[in-house]
C-alpha cells in the first residue's frame, strides 16, 4: 500500500510539472488584439466549489498584460462552522476582449476544527490542497460583471500530525463557478 501511494504521488508530481510547463508555454500559438488593455485590473468575486472549501470570497488582480497571455493573482478567504481556508493562486488567461480561456493553479491551506489550532489542546486537522484548473473567464476590459467556471483536478495532502512529510495524497476533481465585479 505504501509503495502504491509513493507511485501515485510521483505520478501526480510529474503531471503537475507537465501542467505548469504547459501553462507557461501555451502563449506560443495564441494571438490577440493589441488594441486594448485591461483598464479594470481588480476583481472581487465569490467562488463556489463542489469539493474542498465550498465557497470563498476572493480578490483578483491582473499584474501583467502580455501580447498573448495575461497574468493575475488570487487571494481568498473561507470560513464555515469549523473550517477555515485561504486560497492563493496564479491565473493565466488569453485574449484582450471579453471571453478568455483560463488556466490556474491554487494552493489552499485548509484547517478543520480551526478553533483549537493555536491552543495547547490542538484538535485541528490540517490539509493542503493543490488545485489546478482549466476553464472559461468572462471579464470586460473596462470593468463590470465578472464570471468564470473551471474544471479543477485537486491533489489533497493530509499530513499526519506526528510527521508533516508523511502524507496520504488523494486526488479529486471539482467544478468551480465564480461571479463578481471588476473595477
Amino acid at each position: 500500500m505504501k509503495a502504491q501511494n509513493e507511485r501515485m504521488l510521483n505520478l501526480l508530481r510529474k503531471i503537475l510539472v507537465v501542467f505548469v510547463c504547459l501553462l507557461f508555454s501555451i502563449n506560443i500559438g495564441l494571438s490577440q488584439n493589441k488594441d486594448s488593455t485591461f483598464l479594470s485590473r481588480n476583481t472581487f468575486y465569490l467562488d463556489v466549489a463542489s469539493k474542498g472549501a465550498y465557497y470563498s470570497l476572493n480578490y483578483d488582480r491582473i499584474f501583467r498584460q502580455g501580447d498573448k497571455l495575461n497574468y493575475s493573482f488570487r487571494i481568498g478567504f473561507s470560513i464555515l462552522k469549523d473550517v477555515v481556508a485561504l486560497p492563493l493562486g496564479v491565473n493565466l488567461f488569453t485574449g484582450k476582449k471579453d471571453n478568455h480561456l483560463e488556466f490556474n493553479i491554487t494552493v489552499m491551506p485548509y484547517i478543520d476544527q480551526y478553533k483549537s489550532f493555536l491552543s495547547k489542546n490542538d484538535l485541528s486537522d490540517k490539509y493542503l490542497y493543490v488545485v489546478s484548473g482549466i476553464g472559461y473567464r468572462y471579464q470586460k476590459w473596462g470593468g463590470g460583471f465578472f464570471f468564470k467556471t473551471a474544471l479543477s483536478p485537486m491533489l489533497i495532502l493530509d499530513p499526519r500530525s506526528s510527521d508533516f512529510w508523511k502524507m496520504d495524497p488523494e486526488v479529486k476533481v471539482a467544478v468551480n463557478i465564480s461571479a463578481g465585479w471588476s473595477f
